[in-house]
């Protein structure tokens, strides 16, 4: 079981944060995505959402 697991994870694309930024879907949140994930990383399209979503739902504070 332990091995079907690495092979789902595996079979997922990852891409890194360069790719990211030059795709159509990211077009209008290059920005967040330029500071939000780092450089020597790759996420999946799944992990990129996440990312961005507990971002822009994080709590203001001021």
């Amino acid at each position: 079981m332990a091995e079907e697991k690495k092979t789902e994870k595996a079979a997922k694309n990852t891409y890194t944060k360069d790719q990211i930024l030059l795709s159509e879907k990211y077009t209008k949140r290059r920005d967040l995505i330029n500071a939000l994930l780092e450089e020597d990383k790759e996420y999946t399209i799944d992990e990129v959402d996440a990312v961005m979503d507990k971002f822009l739902k994080g709590k203001v504070t001021g």
